[in-house]
């Protein structure tokens, strides 16, 4: 249903304190936020606005930090935080999918392909694009991928790989560590991303 109603590639804003006019940041945020392709934006629910972008590079680009500040031609700046859109969206509860940066420390650079690595990183979510580093093959010690992940899922700490020799055909296991650099905490008392549960200002009863 998501790509019939081309929310594919869609992202809530949560604004924080306040917003400028829904013409002004449909004018704002492409312009601001160097959008590519096609923009539309909507008001969503209170505080909330709906963009929907057609193309797979300006929804990274959009989530590819924690928030923004929107400058207004009021002069005011208004912070807002990118989510990925659910289908299950609640004003009161924030989604439980979100992006963050996976590293592989100890794979060997004979598998610093796109394939090797994404079939790697399916094991923690949806993998969605290599780091420039992992790239180019400029830092040999460490593959980097970027994941949409269910921050309420259990992470592995490692993956197995069978790994087959063409010649001989032969067959070795070899053990690579998974690191989580940038993986926002999910709190299940406040429904909210950002701090883990132990953190939470909410009383528990």
């Amino acid at each position: 249903m998501n790509i019939i109603e081309n929310l594919q590639y869609a992202v809530i804003g949560k604004f924080s304190y306040g917003w400028p006019e829904i013409e002004e940041l449909r004018i704002q945020i492409p312009r601001q936020r160097n959008v590519k392709g096609e923009c539309k934006i909507g008001l969503l629910r209170n505080r909330h606005i709906l963009m929907r972008f057609n193309t797979h590079d300006d929804f990274i680009n959009m989530m590819s930090k924690p928030n923004y500040y929107i400058q207004s031609k009021d002069g005011y700046s208004y912070m807002k935080r990118p989510l990925i859109y659910d289908a299950t969206f609640n004003i009161e509860k924030e989604t439980m999918q979100a992006m963050g940066w996976i590293s592989f420390s100890d794979l060997k650079p004979t598998y610093f392909v796109k394939e090797s690595i994404f079939l790697l990183a399916s094991a923690v979510g949806k993998p969605l694009q290599l780091d420039m580093a992992t790239i180019n093959k400029t830092r040999p010690s460490c593959a980097r991928v970027k994941v949409q992940v269910d921050l309420l899922a259990d992470f592995p700490k490692f993956i197995e790989m069978e790994v087959v020799n063409e010649k001989t055909k032969s067959s070795r296991m070899e053990k690579t560590h998974i690191q989580y650099d940038m993986v926002p905490k999910y709190c299940k008392q406040c429904k909210l991303q950002g701090h883990a549960e132990s953190d939470s200002r909410v009383l528990h009863p």
